[in-house]
């Protein structure tokens, strides 16, 4: 309830303070507010509280900071107060922090030793308590001079320290966090042979960095966006300054500024309050744990989103072909990565279609098929106890059960688990009589057609659109299937990611399934309208001697 007396104050300091002593009184009225601070707050006209700024009087700043902070409930709350010895005299300070999101050894080696023991011997003639304690006695780096406690609030809860002297109208605000955390690792999801194997953790500094190392570029912008109206998420939008679309940038901003929620807690809680539409049948941001596909992709003109606590990097606008594009095509020969893009696509047709057509052959088409193969059908499924439509959907939903049960289990367990489970499954349903055996072998090649997706998102995307597919199948037959792609292309072509058609490639080339060269990679793609077009002049290999 204190930030949210302090929001009423900091909303209202340029009014009269008639105006804000409604205010106060008005929230102090309130049923619901923290007895500790309806009986404790000392003075309610002190300065601090009617402007939300730092006072020049420490009294009425620590008595704040324990109210804000609910000092007394929060063991983990550390508040020192100490003295600053300057050449002629000590200072009252303290300093604020919460013990295990900021490192103590920064705080005592630089801060609390330069402020206590050092002291200012020389101090520059005509400079303010605030200048020296600034310029020459705090050593830690990068340290900065707020003046809004609410500021302060949301820095401190952050990890951050922020020293309070008596007769600054400033805090200084170290940034120490000491948090543990995990280091760069292998990608998981995105794993390749021949690729870096380095990945995104859950720092964003950290992965800022990543970022940097590999484009070193200056026009590299990176900036913070806090999101969530409590928790303040430190959110960082990368673009290059030069060759992003503004209009991109700026319609990025405007949908992470208009978040108006408590908290978030991850990249997926973002992806899915600024895509266009909850019923799109496909992803519409990109997600990456590679810090090479992230660079690349800031190269093409597109923007970044990097979320403090996730290890996925949300790219932005996503369209159709870079569902196609895998980690590993930019790795390997280009007759390797046409290759290996062309079995990926074949996988995701299997994995979308063939449930629906082997429905619709078996039920409405039988001349599309030899009639041996016939003969085999119909000799398998003659004691069958179900349809044929229920019969697939039961092995379908039991080989997703196996799916999900061995991502839940440990790994060592998870692959025997899919392994045996799938086999064991699969026999027993042929010898109860309750499956074909040629309905195993659809569902198996299902199976695999998605696992062959790109990524993972895809790969869930294509598992739940195929149960559509079976119903057209089985009510329509061929048309009902031809129906659906049609409804279903009519779709895509008309859906639009941050403002760019989902359809349009994301290589630059005329054909967007299609890997080209990386010598004739020479324009950006141009529906993402960059300010550069062109990545690399139409000679490249000047090693060559081509005119």
């Amino acid at each position: 309830m204190n930030l949210r007396k302090l929001f009423i104050y900091q909303s209202h300091k340029n009014n009269d303070m008639e105006q804000l002593d409604k205010s106060s009184a008005s929230l102090e009225n309130n049923p619901g507010i923290n007895s500790y601070i309806k009986n404790n707050i000392k003075d309610k006209n002190s300065y601090t509280y009617k402007s939300g700024r730092i006072s020049p009087n420490l009294a009425e700043n620590i008595e704040f900071i324990r109210d804000a902070f609910e000092a007394v409930k929060n063991f983990d709350l550390v508040i020192r107060e100490f003295k600053v010895k300057l050449s002629d005299r000590f200072v009252d300070a303290f300093l604020i922090f919460y013990d295990g999101l900021a490192n103590k050894e920064y705080i005592n080696r630089d801060i609390l030793n330069p402020l206590m023991t050092q002291g200012a011997d020389t101090m520059p003639q005509g400079s303010s308590l605030e200048e020296i304690i600034y310029q020459c006695m705090l050593s830690q780096a990068p340290n900065s001079k707020i003046r809004e406690m609410q500021t302060i609030i949301e820095l401190v809860g952050f990890g951050n320290c922020a020293v309070f002297v008596d007769g600054c109208t400033c805090a200084f605000v170290a940034d120490i966090k000491g948090w543990s955390a995990r280091s760069v690792g292998k990608p998981i999801s995105e794993a390749v042979l021949s690729g870096p194997q380095e990945a995104f953790c859950e720092t964003v500094m950290t992965n800022i960095a990543l970022i940097r190392k590999i484009l070193k570029d200056p026009n590299l912008i990176a900036e913070n966006i806090p999101i969530g109206t409590k928790s303040k998420t430190p959110c960082a939008l990368m673009y290059i300054n030069g060759v992003t679309n503004i209009a991109l940038v700026r319609e990025a901003k405007r949908r992470l500024t208009n978040l108006d929620t408590e908290y978030i807690f991850s990249s997926a809680d973002v992806e899915m309050l600024i895509e266009e539409s909850t019923l799109f049948p496909l992803p519409q941001v990109l997600k990456t744990e590679r810090p090479d596909r992230a660079a690349a992709q800031l190269a093409d003109g597109k923007v970044i989103i990097i979320v403090q606590g996730s290890p996925f990097v949300l790219i932005l606008p996503a369209t159709a072909s870079d569902l196609a594009e895998s980690a590993e095509d930019n790795y390997v020969r280009i007759a390797e990565a046409n290759f290996m893009r062309a079995v990926r696509l074949i996988g995701c047709f299997l994995a979308l279609f063939l449930p629906g057509i082997f429905i619709s052959v078996a039920l409405y088409h039988h001349e599309s098929i030899p009639t041996d193969l016939l003969f085999a059908i119909e000799a398998t499924r003659e004691k069958m106890p179900f349809p044929i439509v229920l019969e697939l959907v039961i092995m379908i939903m039991s080989f997703e059960l196996i799916k999900e049960a061995s991502i839940r289990v440990p790994d060592p367990i998870g692959s025997t688990l899919g392994i045996v489970g799938g086999l064991i499954l699969g026999q027993s349903a042929v010898s109860a009589g309750i499956a074909s055996p040629l309905l195993i072998i659809i569902v198996s090649i299902t199976a695999l057609g998605s696992f062959a997706a790109p990524s993972v998102s895809v790969s869930r995307a294509l598992s739940v659109m195929q149960f559509a597919f079976i119903f057209l199948g089985a009510t329509a037959g061929f048309t009902g299937i031809a129906l659906g792609v049609f409804l279903l292309s009519l779709y895509l072509a008309s859906s639009r990611s941050f403002g760019v058609p989902y359809m349009s490639s994301s290589e630059g080339s005329d054909n967007p399934f299609v890997v080209s060269p990386i010598w004739r990679r020479e324009k950006r793609p141009s529906a993402l309208a960059p300010q550069r077009s062109l990545k690399q002049p139409r000679i490249s290999r000047k090693w060559k001697g081509d005119a």
